[in-house]
């Protein structure tokens, strides 16, 4: 019978990072792409699944005023934001991936897990970048409005993607991988619900710089502001995402063979 080998896999991989939301919303955003890195262990089970543990960092931005959208033009809204998480997953190859066997060299895979990250939306201001959650540019920090509450900066997502593993030799795996995040908010980019009476967002902590960053549709051009209250702002029926790609390196830091009866040596 074959004896089952334990490996043990550490590395690092670097690439972009992206998101899609109310202000990053169509192919054409892939302009805002930042790079993105990180390192992470693995645990093969066998040759066709595996555990993973992981760290990442990145940071993504978008910007209304280059959209081809008339709309988003009108509407002007930017934002940047950083992005770490720390990530576990399973893996799947489609084929048996051995760094031994010569004929199972190279296996697509596919993964699903679960992250804890943190992002802090950020708009540039008179010259500097000012935090966005604090100010709840949505009524969030307003008494006299009802039901809405402030977002967490950190939250809970699911990763799912997949991509392709190559054994190079018998310690070192390389390959290419997508990782979208299934998320649970609406707010990585600071948009969603609709606009309030700045009268009424001036009440709130912070209330001037609220109602400044809440609508910079007016900003620069004589026009009436975009922002009458309760008109559309984003889109609070689709969630924000988030992806990471790149190319990731690793290396074999253990593989213990099991003993075979009559204490010859394993696989």
């Amino acid at each position: 019978h074959a004896a089952l080998a334990q490996q043990h896999e550490i590395g690092a991989w670097g690439g972009m990072g992206h998101s899609f939301g109310d202000i990053n919303n169509s192919r054409e955003s892939l302009q805002f792409a930042e790079p993105a890195f990180g390192m992470f262990y693995r645990y093969n089970f066998n040759t066709r699944a595996a555990w993973y543990l992981g760290a990442a960092f990145g940071s993504t931005y978008g910007e209304d005023a280059i959209s081809d959208d008339i709309y988003q033009q009108t509407r002007n809204l930017s934002y940047r934001t950083g992005l770490w998480e720390v990530a576990t997953r399973f893996e799947l190859n489609f084929f048996p991936l051995s760094r031994t066997k010569k004929d199972e060299w190279f296996s697509p895979f596919l993964f699903a897990g679960l992250s804890l990250y943190h992002f802090n939306p950020q708009a540039l201001y008179d010259g500097n970048w000012v935090d966005l959650q604090p100010l709840g540019t949505e009524g969030q920090n307003v008494e006299e409005i009802s039901g809405i509450d402030p977002y967490y900066r950190y939250q809970v997502a699911i990763p799912l993607g997949g991509g392709v593993k190559f054994a190079v030799s018998k310690n070192i795996t390389m390959g290419l991988e997508v990782n979208w995040h299934k998320l649970f908010t609406d707010y990585l980019d600071d948009v969603s619900a609709v606009y309030i009476d700045p009268a009424i967002l001036a009440l709130g902590d912070n209330g001037d710089l609220a109602v400044a960053l809440a609508d910079r549709s007016a900003e620069g051009i004589d026009i009436i502001p975009l922002g009458r209250a309760g008109q559309q702002r984003g889109d609070r029926y689709r969630n924000d995402s988030f992806v990471f790609a790149g190319v990731f390196l690793s290396y074999s830091i253990v593989n213990m063979k099991c003993p075979m009866p009559g204490g010859g040596k394993g696989f």
